[in-house]
């Protein structure tokens, strides 16, 4: 394992914003279900050292937004080269990567190769390539139409007696009478 080295003073951007990226990076990693704290560290290091370079040539974006948008990158690289001969997009890559690693159980039996680009596992890359060789077909675009709800002779008979219940206000209060002495009734029952 790699020593922690924990120097991180980037030239732009405020503490607190700093602070928030590192809790927003904490998070995203914590969803690849990584408990391993060290590794986990590591990775947010890595990430922040990364995102500083990227905020001092565009100090416009928050620290936070550099922050995820080179995690996305690092896993982006380390998906590309374990799915490399499959002709996936950026979008795909990422869910099937999430999908592969989840499925290769990957959070619990690999979790310090992670975003690791050399020396991973041959059977780490072979397991998360099988779990989406298998997973099932590919994903095509669909598209659905929305249409009108029919429920039948029961949206008529609720459309009528709202709609009565509109004409009257008498009936609506009589209703709401009806309601609520059957329930204190009800209740009445219950405690006696």
């Amino acid at each position: 394992m790699e020593a922690v080295n924990i120097q991180f003073a980037p030239s732009t951007g405020t503490e607190p914003e700093w602070n928030e990226a590192y809790a927003r990076l904490a998070d995203y990693f914590r969803s690849y279900q990584l408990h391993n704290r060290i590794r986990r560290t590591q990775l947010i290091l890595e990430t922040l050292r990364r995102a500083a370079q990227a905020h001092e040539r565009d100090p416009l974006r928050t620290p936070t937004e550099h922050s995820i948008e080179q995690a996305r990158l690092m896993l982006r690289e380390w998906l590309a080269d374990i799915y490399s001969d499959m002709n996936l997009s950026d979008s795909q890559l990422e869910a099937v990567g999430r999908l592969g690693f989840h499925l290769s159980g990957g959070p619990a039996r690999w979790p310090n190769f992670f975003l690791q680009q050399q020396d991973l596992p041959a059977d780490m890359r072979e397991a998360m390539r099988m779990a989406v060789r298998t997973s099932g077909p590919g994903m095509s675009i669909s598209k659905m139409t929305p249409r009108e709800m029919d429920l039948g002779i029961v949206s008529d008979v609720a459309e009528d007696t709202f709609d009565r219940l509109e004409q009257s206000p008498w009936l609506r209060y009589a209703l709401l009478v009806g309601i609520s002495v059957a329930v204190l009734g009800y209740l009445y029952q219950l405690l006696t």
